[in-house]
């Protein structure tokens, strides 16, 4: 018998077993793809006719792709996003250049160059203070423009498909903290200025878990999982110790996993880039449930060996290598990847597949091809 696609997510992330591993593409922030990419692999199935989203805005400069797309690959997932509300000081102020809601500046090289966030409202003072953190205009969390529609976007999913759902919150506290002091200056704010990132934080996490509150009291019945962003790792280690992520961030981590699971009975799941294994243990303690993107080709980050130690705890979603593999490797690669995959961490459940982050100008659209086919068994 059959199961359907919002079944096989479910179970997966249940850890039992599944007719396959369920597929993600375009259901998260971190799981679309580069516009170059996007009209080869068009071209390449023969939907050349098909029109190429014309805005791109956004820190990592991909499109979604499109339902047709989606169906093609027979992708498991369809995500959504909360909306820029009525009250946010965001606005474009020059050519590649904006402001977003936090206050931050992004700016970008060229038409189909990723945008970076150059300057943080807090950034520019050497040594700040607590009372700074007054000095900038926050976001509103309970803005009504954020989830305007929303319901009736996601209630049309879960009636009319039987697609799995997952909501996508904005990023968390260190994260969203790094953009509005600066990356450069949170890490020495960590060390030297501890009052002044831990009342940062806690204002941080303050907009966050109202804006989370926000949206999960309108759609937290109807998703299968919620998605937040908090980067805490390099190539080769975390940003910072274990002793001070557990003194300075983890706590914010756990009152904004807390606020979720009050609010929805969704998986609660964590975009972390990097080496983050020492982290992990942390992340289970913190209520998190599954974690994203698993990026292989980072240090500590084998796959069989985070599923054997943490695979009791955690799913996991992503995994695909968009370092080398993806862009470098041949078809063949690609399919070892998945096949790889699906033995380490998709044996029993507890694994989705998906790139381990957005799909570069640079992948050839056959590689993406054969990372999906391998996944349904047409190769």
């Amino acid at each position: 018998m059959a199961i359907s696609h919002r079944e096989r997510v479910q179970k997966a992330l249940n850890h039992e077993e599944t007719d396959r591993v369920p597929i993600d593409f375009g259901g998260g922030p971190a799981t679309q793809i580069h516009p170059t990419a996007y009209s080869n692999l068009l071209e390449y199935l023969g939907f050349a006719e098909e029109n190429l989203p014309t805005s791109h805005r956004g820190e990592g400069q991909v499109v979604a792709p499109s339902e047709r797309i989606l169906r093609y690959f027979d992708v498991d997932v369809r995500g959504f996003y909360t909306l820029e509300p009525d009250s946010s000081q965001g606005r474009p102020i020059a050519e590649n250049k904006y402001i977003d809601e936090w206050g931050v500046t992004w700016e970008k090289s060229g038409t189909l160059h990723p945008y970076i966030n150059v300057l943080g409202p807090l950034q520019h003072i050497s040594m700040p203070v607590i009372a700074d953190i007054d000095s900038i205009q926050w976001p509103v969390p309970d803005d009504p423009g954020r989830i305007r529609g929303l319901r009736d976007r996601i209630e049309h999913v879960r009636t009319q498909t039987d697609y799995a759902v997952v909501l996508n919150l904005p990023n968390s506290t260190f994260a969203l903290t790094q953009r509005v002091r600066g990356f450069v200056e949170t890490l020495e704010d960590l060390l030297l200025n501890k009052a002044f990132i831990e009342a940062l934080h806690e204002r941080v996490t303050d907009v966050i878990c109202g804006i989370a509150t926000l949206a999960l009291d309108e759609v937290g019945d109807l998703i299968d999982g919620v998605s937040f962003g908090d980067d805490m790792g390099t190539q080769s280690q975390s940003y910072m110790g274990i002793d001070l992520y557990k003194e300075l961030v983890k706590p914010h981590h756990v009152r904004f996993v807390d606020v979720l699971h009050k609010h929805t009975d969704a998986k609660v799941i964590i975009h972390s880039d990097g080496s983050v294994r020492e982290l992990l243990p942390d992340f289970i303690d913190c209520g998190i449930d599954v974690i994203n993107p698993v990026q292989v080709s980072a240090t500590g980050m084998e796959p069989g060996q985070l599923n054997r130690e943490f695979g009791k705890y955690l799913s996991f979603w992503g995994g695909i290598d968009t370092q080398h593999v993806l862009p470098w490797g041949d078809e063949n690669d690609v399919m070892g990847a998945v096949t790889g995959r699906r033995k380490d961490l998709g044996k029993g459940g507890g694994y989705v597949q998906a790139s381990v982050h957005n799909i570069q100008s640079e992948v050839p659209p056959e590689n993406v091809v054969a990372m999906f086919e391998t996944a349904l068994g047409r190769r």
